[in-house]
């Protein structure tokens, strides 16, 4: 199309899908996984927003340029509330730790993310703990649970394989103009 139309072809992303195999449990991690409350719809949304930044941070990129956080707003928290896809990794004080998203069912399988640990909480496992408690709840409702990576990000590549997660294909996002 490119070509046709005169226009240039950028590579924006390269994506990577990977399903849930086997789950491989992580350490124990002191905490647990409960849902985020609608009390915490903001702190979610801060987090979430947080999540695109560092995203592109984490991979290489000026913080913004791929992943535009205010795309997600109050009202798409809200939602995911409501559906029951947002979950926290709390502390022993029930203090929120480490935020697990996922979409709701489609086909037979739930795609997990957004993942995201605040930075100064980063290194203690909260991150395995919540997905792999995500996991295995998605598991034990029926759901094959999916997630896709930046490939530019070899942290959150290296954990969801340490979790049982198994490459299924690699992707490019490309913006063609």
């Amino acid at each position: 199309m490119a070509a046709r139309t005169g226009t240039g072809v950028e590579v924006l992303l390269h994506q990577r899908l990977f399903e849930l195999g086997d789950l491989v449990e992580p350490p124990p991690v002191p905490g647990r996984l409960r849902e985020a409350r609608p009390d915490e719809a903001e702190l979610a949304l801060k987090w979430i927003h947080r999540f695109f930044l560092d995203a592109d941070e984490q991979a290489g990129r000026e913080p913004g340029s791929v992943h535009d956080p205010g795309h997600f707003t109050l009202a798409d928290v809200e939602r995911k509330l409501a559906e029951g896809v947002l979950w926290f990794w709390v502390d022993e004080h029930d203090v929120p730790v480490h935020l697990t998203g996922a979409n709701p069912p489609a086909f037979g399988t739930v795609r997990v993310g957004p993942v995201f640990t605040p930075e100064a909480l980063r290194g203690r496992r909260y991150g395995a703990a919540g997905v792999a408690a995500v996991s295995r709840l998605l598991l034990e409702q029926g759901h094959r649970p999916i997630l896709f990576t930046d490939q530019a990000n070899p942290v959150s590549n290296r954990l969801y394989e340490q979790l049982g997660y198994r490459r299924v294909v690699d992707t490019v996002q490309l913006v063609i103009g």
